[in-house]
């Protein structure tokens, strides 16, 4: 439904106040300039809706799901773009919407932008996008349009509870899938994704290949990085309440989900320049929920104040032979050592600590959930650069605009 804005409230409450006027004392001028401000706004309204459709027509939208056929309760990553023709004087912008099983909100993003969001499927059986709303405005009107014919590509999503003998239904040429017993435990199949170059041709589905009319590959639980690390920036008790809320939500479902579907996770929280709480690889939810302690907010007892840590000096120390010219070769080389020497000679105990909770989590990859409140970050720069020493990939949960740190491999809407 179209919704006047601020300006065209005032319009209209001007035109009721010179109607009335006009009623009293029989003025032929203000009903005159009555009619015309309602006139004027019927108009505003009918180039609005005529401007909205305009722009609908010319929606296009793509989307990309990492997996298209997965089990039940599993999260999957969702990459959307959508591209439209705005007119000028109107302000648009879209926001995707899930599946109505998903479990999982798309942001707001302007047109011609990619977002990128996580959902979670909890219903078995086929499943699409309910398509994009559009949010559009202008000077006197605002109105949210869902265009619902945006709604591929199609989920298949197969039970959790599926038997797992290698004898489902799956195996026997109905259309159902499951999850066969792989050849070492932990490793069963949790979803499908497209073949790309240079994946292994042994993990191609031939099944789901010939329904799909294109080369799928199995990906399996204990091949996708093993147990993860999962760390928790703990944010600042003068933050809002509900976004704490939120925020402690997401954490508990990710822990959750991950022990579910892997061979369990660590956990590892974090205030400031302060290990509150490790917990090495665990399978027991209770055990990883009483870690988290209800995630409640905490003020940082020592703050790091943007400090570097070794980690970073002896990052930067590998200038050694970077310049173009022989004085500066010469300059960066002596640069380079003090730096290196700072680097052996500076311990920080938090970089200490996540050092040896990186050593114990035995984990390829790491998830930071932060808020990343305004403020010193240096505790998360310092734990991205622990993590990439050891090669691990790092994925980033934060809200929408907050930003990001040095050395993150990939930032996700929280």
């Amino acid at each position: 439904m179209i919704r006047p804005t601020r300006t065209s409230g005032g319009i209209a409450a001007l035109a009721l106040a010179l109607t009335v006027t006009a009623l009293l004392i029989a003025n032929p001028a203000a009903a005159l300039a009555a009619g015309t401000l309602a006139l004027f706004l019927l108009w505003r309204g009918w180039r609005f809706e005529r401007d909205l459709a305009a722009a609908a027509a010319s929606l296009a939208v793509t989307r990309e799901v990492d997996r298209t056929i997965l089990r039940q309760g599993t999260a999957t990553a969702v990459r959307v773009k959508a591209d439209l023709a705005v007119p000028a004087g109107l302000a648009v912008r879209v926001r995707d919407l899930p599946p109505a099983v998903a479990v999982g909100d798309a942001p707001l993003s302007p047109p011609g932008k990619t977002a990128t969001y996580t959902i979670r499927l909890m219903a078995p059986g086929e499943t699409a996008f309910a398509g994009v709303v559009l949010s559009a405005s202008d000077a006197f009107f605002s109105r949210d349009l869902v265009c619902r014919r945006s709604n591929a590509p199609q989920i298949r999503v197969f039970p959790a509870g599926t038997a797992e003998n290698g004898r489902g239904t799956g195996a026997t040429g109905s259309d159902a899938e499951v999850d066969r017993r792989a050849a070492l435990e932990g490793q069963g199949i949790r979803g499908f994704r497209p073949y790309q170059t240079g994946d292994d041709p042994g993990r191609i589905d031939w099944k789901v290949t010939a329904r799909r009319d294109a080369y799928y590959v199995r990906e399996q639980a204990g091949l996708e990085g093993g147990s993860p690390l999962i760390a928790v920036d703990l944010p600042a008790r003068a933050g809002d309440p509900e976004t704490n809320a939120r925020f402690s939500m997401a954490v508990c479902g990710a822990v959750e989900g991950a022990i579910n579907a892997r061979d369990g996770c660590s956990l590892l929280v974090v205030a400031g320049g302060e290990v509150v709480r490790f917990l090495p690889r665990t399978m027991d939810i209770r055990e990883a929920v009483a870690a988290l302690g209800g995630l409640a907010p905490l003020e940082p007892r020592t703050p790091l104040y943007r400090a570097p840590g070794p980690a970073v000096l002896a990052g930067r120390a590998r200038v050694n032979g970077r310049g173009s010219g022989p004085e500066e070769k010469t300059y960066l080389t002596r640069f380079a050592s003090v730096i290196a020497a700072f680097a052996k000679q500076s311990p920080v105990h938090f970089s200490a600590a996540v050092r040896a909770a990186l050593g114990r989590a035995d984990a390829s990859e790491v998830r930071i959930y932060s808020l990343l409140a305004p403020g010193d970050r240096s505790h998360l720069v310092q734990l991205a650069r622990e993590a990439k020493v050891r090669g691990m990939r790092i994925v980033l949960r934060a809200p929408a605009g907050a930003g990001t740190i040095p050395g993150i491999d990939t930032v996700e809407v929280l």
